[in-house]
C-alpha cells in the first residue's frame, strides 16, 4: 500500500542509523534497546512505543542488542519528507484533516522524547496492523486505513498520558531516576540490591520493580551494563590490560568480565579493542 510503504516484525542484531519513508511507529513487546534519534539516546523497554519522523536519522546506539522483538509500521505523510517540517499532513487514506494534522504534527515535532509507555490499545493496534498487512490473501484496504488512523491518534494519547504521568511522578520514581542518573559515575562500586534500594529509601522488591520499568533491566543487570559501557570506552583509548580494565570497572574477576562483556556486545574485549582502536 502506498499509504504504508514499509512494515515488519522481528528483531535485528543492530539497527544501523537510517531514515524512513514516513512516520515510523514501533511497539517493542520484548526486551530493551538503546536507540537514538539525531544522536539523542533513549532507553526503549518492553511495552514502549517509539516514533521517528522521516527526516530524522535514527538507529541503535549499541552494536549488539539481543533478546528483543518488535512490530513496526511506516505511515505515509503528505508532501516532502526529505527535510525537517514543523507542520505536515498525513496520507489521504488515513482520513486525518488539516486541523487535527496540524495539532498532531506540532506535538510530534516539539516532543523532546521519542519513546513512551504504550497504552493497552497501542499494544494491540501495531501488531494487529502488521498482521493485517501480512495477510496472504491481501490486506483489507479500508480496515488497514482505519487501523493506521487509530495508531496515529493513539500515539498522541501515549504522549499526552506520559506527559501527565511525568508531571505527577511520585517521589519514589524521582528518587530512582536521580539514583540511576548518578550510578554511571559509581558503577565500579560493589553494589548489592539492598544497598541500591537503601539509596532510594525503598524496599528491595519495590526498587527492583521500578528499576525494571524505567530501564528494562534488573538492578544488577543495569550495573553490569554501565560497567561494560565504561569498559568499552577504556578499551578504545587506554593501553591498560583487559584484566586491569575489568577490575577498575568493578568486575571481581577477568573471567566474569569476559562473560558479561560478551553478553552485552557479542564479542570478546580484545576483539572490541582491535575493532575500535584508532589507527
Amino acid at each position: 500500500m502506498k499509504s504504508i510503504p514499509r512494515h515488519g516484525r522481528g528483531s535485528a542484531r543492530t539497527l544501523v542509523t537510517h531514515r524512513d519513508l514516513g512516520l515510523e511507529i514501533i511497539f517493542l513487546d520484548k526486551g530493551a534497546l538503546n536507540w537514538h534519534v539525531e544522536g539523542r539516546v533513549e532507553r526503549v523497554t518492553a511495552g514502549s512505543v517509539y516514533f521517528s519522523l522521516p527526516w530524522q536519522e535514527h538507529g541503535s546506539a549499541d552494536e549488539f542488542e539481543p533478546g528483543h522483538h518488535w512490530h513496526w509500521v511506516q505511515l505515509g505523510l503528505a508532501g516532502r519528507i526529505d527535510r525537517p517540517r514543523t507542520r505536515f499532513g498525513f496520507h489521504p487514506d488515513f482520513g486525518i484533516g488539516a486541523r487535527p494534522a496540524a495539532e498532531i504534527s506540532a506535538l510530534l515535532t516539539r516532543s523532546g522524547r521519542h519513546c513512551y509507555r504504550a497504552t493497552p490499545r497501542m499494544a494491540w493496534l501495531i501488531p494487529t496492523l502488521v498482521e493485517e498487512l501480512d495477510r496472504k490473501e491481501g490486506a483489507d484496504r479500508d480496515y488497514v486505513s482505519a487501523l493506521a488512523r487509530l495508531a496515529i491518534l493513539e500515539l498522541v494519547r501515549c504522549i499526552r498520558a506520559s506527559e501527565r504521568s511525568d508531571h505527577a511522578a511520585s517521589g519514589s520514581v524521582r528518587r530512582i531516576e536521580a539514583f540511576i542518573g548518578g550510578l554511571r559515575e559509581r558503577c565500579e562500586e560493589a553494589w548489592t540490591l539492598e544497598q541500591m534500594a537503601a539509596e532510594t529509601r525503598l524496599g528491595r522488591s519495590r526498587f527492583a520493580l521500578l528499576c525494571r520499568q524505567l530501564t528494562g533491566d534488573s538492578p544488577l543487570t543495569l550495573v553490569n551494563r554501565l560497567r561494560v559501557d565504561r569498559a568499552k570506552e577504556r578499551l578504545k583509548i587506554s593501553d591498560d590490560t583487559v584484566t586491569a580494565i575489568a577490575h577498575d570497572c568493578g568486575f571481581s574477576s577477568s573471567q566474569y568480565f569476559a562473560r558479561v562483556f560478551h553478553r552485552f556486545t557479542g564479542m570478546e574485549a580484545r576483539a572490541y579493542r582491535r575493532k575500535h582502536r584508532p589507527r
